[in-house]
């Protein structure tokens, strides 16, 4: 073997003992995120940034790049749910241009427009607000909240035994409103029909009753008017039964009563056990003035009737069902 021989020989051997040497150097750096496995790993384009944030097991840093998850289209995250993926596993879907994340046995969407809400409960286990599939916002317990169904007694009388149409306060000599006033004998009386809102939360109990005022100071006791709520209610499609009466002899507030004062009367409760959205109720109310419960000799201006009754809605769904 000449000289030169020899030579080429050693020259291989030192490149390719290099080569080596510098493979296993790239090896071990590129193991070096499962030796420390349990350690802070910080991504970033900033060399000065050092310090990865608290409680962070990854901090990505950066002001000119993002952060993207898995993209797939459809079918090829259709096919990953298939393999039941850990709870929490986030892809972006290309084809519906949308955030998907998996928990318990299905992909939810995180909305273009925000997060997916549905299922959420804002509150307790027995009282919270939460999004339904739809959107639809529901309450429930005691989140749900009252409101008024109002029926303005401002026009004449159309009632048989009619209230006298005068002006308030009684007999105030300038220009003013007329309101309705009941005797203090006999039965005056309105009519009208009211219809169950999209917002009721359907078979819950309303509790009707009628804000009105004195013509007149009344007495110690104190002395009341008697007022009567006569009437029949009905869902969609069935037939009104028989009237019922209701009737209120108790102020809101509860004193001796003061001329042109504003007191409501409860009128009791009305049971809504079957009933629905868009049902209805004839009503008659009137004050019986003969009755030896109305105490109060003035007259009594009606000025509303309304309704308390429950929401759990913002509206229905469809057009006649909740």
């Amino acid at each position: 073997m000449t000289l030169m021989s020899i030579c080429k020989r050693n020259n291989l051997q030192t490149s390719f003992m290099k080569k080596i040497f510098v493979i296993l150097i790239l090896s071990g750096i590129t193991c070096i995120p499962t030796l420390v496995n349990a350690q802070q790993v910080i991504v970033s384009d900033d060399a000065s940034y050092t310090t990865p944030a608290t409680g962070a097991m990854l901090d990505v840093k950066s002001t000119t790049k993002g952060f993207i998850v898995p993209r797939m289209t459809t079918a090829q995250r259709t096919t990953l749910g298939a393999t039941t993926p850990a709870n929490g596993v986030v892809v972006y879907d290309t084809e519906l241009k949308s955030f998907w994340y998996w928990e318990s046995g299905a992909w939810l969407q995180i909305a273009a427009s925000g997060i997916n809400l549905s299922g959420i409960k804002f509150g307790d286990a027995a009282n919270y607000s939460t999004f339904e599939a739809d959107g639809t916002l529901l309450m429930v317990g005691n989140a749900t909240v009252y409101d008024d169904l109002r029926v303005p007694l401002s026009e004449p009388s159309t009632g048989t035994v009619k209230p006298t149409w005068a002006k308030f306060p009684y007999d105030y000599s300038g220009t003013a409103p007329f309101i309705n006033w009941f005797k203090d004998s006999g039965v005056d009386e309105m009519y009208f029909v009211v219809q169950l809102p999209h917002d009721w939360a359907e078979g819950t109990t309303i509790y009707p009753h009628i804000h009105w005022v004195p013509s007149e100071a009344g007495s110690a006791g104190p002395t009341v008017p008697r007022w009567v709520l006569q009437y029949t209610w009905s869902s969609l499609g069935n037939v009104f039964p028989a009237y019922t009466e209701n009737a209120g002899t108790v102020t809101v507030p509860n004193e001796t009563l003061v001329k042109s004062k504003h007191y409501l009367t409860p009128l009791g409760e009305i049971t809504a056990s079957g009933k629905t959205i868009s049902s209805m109720l004839i009503c008659r109310i009137y004050r019986d003035g003969s009755n030896s419960s109305d105490t109060y000799g003035g007259l009594a201006g009606a000025l509303e009737i309304d309704f308390h009754y429950i929401r759990n809605t913002l509206g229905s769904r469809t057009e006649y069902t909740k």
